[in-house]
């Protein structure tokens, strides 16, 4: 018997943020097992362009007015996908149901239950620490019932959820540390873009780093701002003659002025093309030591076949490429050794983005997932 499989994601799939590009592979991912599979989402144009074609998409605009929005959001009802998915579910049964994040699942897990459906959430982060280092992007309107119904939706998902799927071992690990029973299993994350092959030349050695991301997001800005002040002077003790490029979305003034005021750095506010401007380097950086889950940015780095040095933090996730094209850092002593250790690698042209292509391609993780759910006799 064909199993029916119901995917409800709260993110915007058009846009081309972390969260949103991590659901649309996960997405593909459940929809390379399921021949019925359907999903609800936001309602978005050209939607061919990333959703596989036999997935059935059931499209949701949220045209709640702000005074039921308000109301809502303290009784519990984050978003307008809450009002979809009940309805779907009035004339519609699964035999599987995935929350993709588990805020999606925010007001709606105890109805998915009663279907009598296997529930699977994905989560993207642990939200303690989300919104421990990013609770100033929100209004103080919103920010506190936000918070607290972003952490009893976590907790619903993990208690009531059949299978709990992480992208990161560390995630899986806390998550086990506070329910030692639920069934968590680190999933990882896959990109939803075929990767193929590809031969690299040699280039020339230009002493070039850089680093790319959001740069007003509270989580991505001060780490680099510490970055430029505590370790980018070490790398020009090391050679005087290193640059470092900065390029992404919405440079905040504070980082700008940082830039200006520091020898050495360019600044390119939101790039045409980003790839271009990170196969001009020779290294890449992600200085980022805050949150959870995986930090997407360094796939910038590891699909232009450029080494990468990054804080531990941002190690989640890519444990299989430390020491090879992946090297960490936590103080200026380990940030010394591990970009000394990086400069001196001499990997063959294409061997980074090879592993990359091998750890975070669709097959991958295609695989991993049949594994898993396999594992839980749910398919």
């Amino acid at each position: 018997m064909t199993k029916r499989l119901l995917i409800a994601t709260y993110h915007r799939l058009d846009e081309n943020t972390g969260g949103s590009n991590a659901s649309k592979g996960f997405i593909r991912c459940f929809a390379a097992l399921f021949a019925d599979c359907t999903l609800v989402c936001q309602e978005f144009p050209e939607a061919d362009k990333y959703i596989p074609s036999h997935v059935k998409v059931v499209p949701y605009r949220d045209k709640r007015s702000k005074l039921r929005l308000a109301a809502d959001i303290y009784r519990g009802v984050i978003f307008g996908l809450y009002y979809a998915i009940k309805e779907h579910l009035q004339t519609q049964q699964y035999d599987i149901i995935v929350i993709d994040h588990s805020i999606t699942g925010a007001a709606i897990c105890q109805t998915i239950k009663a279907t009598g459906a296997k529930m699977i959430t994905i989560h993207h982060n642990v939200e303690r620490d989300y919104w421990r280092d990013n609770a100033k992007e929100h209004s103080l309107t919103y920010r506190f019932p936000y918070l607290y119904y972003a952490k009893k939706s976590e907790r619903d998902c993990l208690l009531l959820s059949d299978v709990n799927l992480t992208v990161t071992r560390r995630d899986a690990k806390t998550f086990h540390s506070w329910y030692p029973d639920i069934h968590v299993h680190n999933w990882g994350i896959f990109d939803y873009r075929d990767i193929p092959p590809r031969a690299f030349v040699e280039k020339p050695h230009t002493g070039t780093f850089v680093i790319t991301g959001s740069l007003s997001f509270e989580q991505s800005l001060q780490p680099i701002i510490d970055f430029i002040s505590r370790y980018w002077p070490l790398v020009q003790n090391t050679n005087p003659q290193a640059r470092l490029v900065i390029a992404g979305r919405n440079p905040a003034e504070a980082l700008r002025q940082v830039c200006s005021k520091t020898a050495g750095i360019s600044l390119i506010a939101n790039p045409d093309d980003m790839t271009a401007v990170v196969k001009q380097a020779d290294y890449y950086i992600c200085p980022i030591y805050a949150g959870s889950g995986l930090k997407l940015r360094i796939w910038d780095g590891l699909r232009q076949d450029l080494p990468v040095i990054c804080h531990e933090v941002s190690t989640a996730g890519y444990e299989e490429l430390l020491g090879k094209c992946i090297f960490s850092y936590h103080d200026e002593p380990s940030f010394l050794a591990s970009l000394k250790q990086m400069t001196a690698c001499r990997r063959l042209p294409s061997e980074t983005y090879e592993a990359f292509r091998q750890l975070f391609s669709i097959s991958n993780g295609t695989e991993q997932l049949r594994h898993i759910l396999q594992q839980e006799n749910i398919i």
